[in-house]
């Protein structure tokens, strides 16, 4: 489904029920006639590319229906003529009526009561604030599965980094093209529909993911989830300029910027922990069937634009009109073109590329980096990465508010600080100590048992400098195929207790640093989402005009996921050339990658510095 929408920019997409009738109307390269006219010998009307031209005032091109493409025939009697037409006809019937639910509807007269317009605008703003806000965390759920499904996928075998990164990349390259385009398509589509069809889809395809085992089948279906996921952001952002005006936008931005963080944080908590206990199968299965569920629900919960239903446009409607207004009145079609004209349009877009270079460093490979170069178990990695999305949600949040009220919608001060957060984030983790410190003889197995630390183990440990504490004790817990010795040596627990992991025959020990890998993850986690908020999207809306939201949105995520994508396949090559085995078990260094994403985000800032004081535009 996500493909037949693409078809309607090509025809700019209003259909009209009825029947034929003379007229002729050409648009974008595309001339149609319907009975009548030229063709009066086609009962639906001719489609060519001869001629453009459009009428003014009008945002969609408007068609005899059902009409179809007059293909060249042989003759009148040539064989097979009628069934070629009978099937024509079907075909062209079925887009028709695909085209059709998917475009936005005609604008009603403006209800001339006052307050049943201030009643209605207020609940459908609510409903609708709520839907994409649910929703769209609800396609990351969907999204980073893969992610944390990593380490189990290497261990069976089914997968090498190197495959990983390229699957990746077939999402994050399809994502690019596909938020382009249904970026432009989204300001001319029903949101609802739109925005509800995408998850539905990805949902689909996460479902059938879980039952592949073969590589190509895995880079098309992920491909494919691609598509549908780039059907989420734009149409969100669509939305939020159809119902909320400049003054209130940057917060409401910022609070529906929440969304994805959620969605990665039950991502990595949730999802990890149904991997840990029934299998990697089992979390795409699951976070499909949730995205299934809610894109069901949205259907029904989500809204059109204001003017569908009778209610004035939002910046008349708020009485919140921006200074820059020579563009309001034009066509969708010369808006849309203004913004890719805009040079500042193209460099916040390569800016905001490679602060997603870094972004999906962390959100595709971080659970995997935890623990093979910090020595954390898939829980403990999950664990951590959860607490550093709700540091990303409580930058989200602030982030909108800080702008808004603090600099009056000024966004450069703002973007410029929440970058430096970033990336002394990452620093913090990059140098950060690993939590493996040696591995034990196996003899020692025999010493681990519950209640304080036996004498042999003491000695052994403190051969390796590893001091503990008169009233260090074992406490056992038990994770599928291993088992876990927490040595709890006293004081706070982030930092002086230690862990012995059984695992393929090996005793491992590993010192608890979780307390600087906190603060260095929530540090990245809060500067990364206030970034999403500015960079990702805001920024893009205030400088562009408003009818041409879904635009701005879809032209700065193209740059923002051919970024993401390329990260995928450069950090999957990195990270497999860093292949070794060590005590039996491949194991990867992680050092040239982070340096490429912490390269990134550096270069994410300077390119931002070129264009901070631009102004907003109607």
């Amino acid at each position: 489904m996500g493909a037949v929408p693409a078809l309607a920019a090509a025809a700019a997409g209003t259909f009209h029920d009825g029947p034929p009738r003379a007229q002729s109307v050409s648009r974008g390269g595309f001339h149609a006639v319907s009975p009548g006219g030229p063709s009066s010998g086609n009962r639906y009307g001719i489609v060519s590319l001869d001629g453009a031209s459009e009428d003014a005032g009008s945002n969609s091109l408007s068609f005899a229906a059902p009409f179809r493409y007059d293909w060249p025939r042989a003759g009148p009697d040539a064989s097979g003529v009628k069934f070629a037409s009978v099937l024509e006809d079907f075909v062209m019937g079925v887009i028709g009526k695909v085209l059709d639910f998917y475009r936005t509807r005609a604008d009603l007269p403006v209800k001339a009561d006052p307050e049943a317009i201030r009643r209605e605008y207020e609940w459908r703003r609510w409903s609708v604030f709520l839907s994409i806000t649910l929703g769209y965390g609800f396609f990351y759920v969907c999204r980073q599965a893969f992610s944390v499904a990593k380490k189990p996928m290497l261990e069976s075998g089914i997968l090498d980094a190197d495959q990983m990164g390229r699957i990746g990349s077939a999402l994050l390259l399809t994502y690019a093209f596909g938020k382009l385009i249904n970026g432009f398509l989204a300001d001319r589509s029903n949101i609802a529909r739109f925005f509800s069809t995408g998850l539905l889809g990805s949902g689909a395809l996460v479902i059938l993911f879980g039952f592949n085992r073969y590589f190509w089948m895995f880079v098309l279906l992920w491909g494919l989830n691609g598509w549908f996921q780039s059907m989420g952001s734009a149409p969100c952002g669509v939305s939020l300029s159809q119902w909320f005006s400049n003054r209130e936008r940057g917060t409401r931005y910022g609070i529906w910027s929440i969304s994805h963080g959620l969605g990665e944080a039950v991502a990595f908590l949730v999802i990890a922990a149904i991997i840990s206990s029934f299998g990697w199968r089992y979390g795409f299965w699951a976070s499909g069937g949730m995205g299934v569920t809610v894109a069901l629900i949205l259907f029904w919960t989500m809204a059109d634009r204001p003017r569908t239903y009778g209610l004035p446009l939002v910046s008349d409607y708020k009485n919140d009109h921006a200074p820059d207004t020579h563009l309001a009145d034009a066509p969708v079609g010369r808006v849309q073109w203004e913004v890719i004209r805009n040079p500042i349009i193209w460099v916040l877009g390569l800016s905001s590329a490679a602060m997603y270079v870094s972004r999906y460093g962390i959100n595709s490979w971080g659970i995997l980096y935890l623990q093979e170069d910090k020595g954390y178990t898939l829980v403990g990695a999950g664990a951590l990465l959860f607490v550093a999305k709700i540091s990303e949600t409580v930058g989200t949040l602030l982030s909108g508010i800080i702008s808004d009220v603090l600099f009056k919608a000024r966004r450069g001060a703002t973007t410029l600080g929440y970058g430096l957060i970033q990336i002394t984030g990452l620093i913090i983790l990059f140098f950060s100590p690993t939590n493996y410190v040696t591995t034990l003889n196996t003899d020692l197995a025999g010493e681990l048992r519950v209640g304080p630390v036996a004498p042999v183990l003491r000695y052994a440990l403190a051969e390796r400098h590893v001091a503990l504490r008169a009233d260090a004790d074992l406490k056992k817990q038990t994770e599928k195929d291993r088992t876990i010795w927490t040595i709890r040596n006293g004081g706070w627990p982030l930092g002086k207790n230690y862990r012995i992991l059984t695992d393929g025959g090996q005793l491992r020990l590993f010192r608890d640093n979780r307390l600087v890998h906190y603060i260095g993850l929530s540090l990245f986690g809060f500067g990364l989402g206030g970034l999403l908020v500015l960079l990702g999207g805001l920024i893009a809306i205030d400088l562009c005009p408003k009818r041409a939201a879904g635009a701005a949105m879809g032209f700065i995520g193209f740059f923002s996921y051919i970024g993401a994508s390329v990260q995928d396949f450069v950090s999957g090559r990195l990270i497999q050339a860093g292949k070794m085995t060590a005590y039996g078990q491949a194991v990867h260094d992680f050092h040239a990658a982070y340096c490429w994403w912490l390269g990134a985000a550096i270069v994410s800032m300077l390119l931002y510095c070129t264009i901070w004081k631009a102004k907003p535009k109607e």
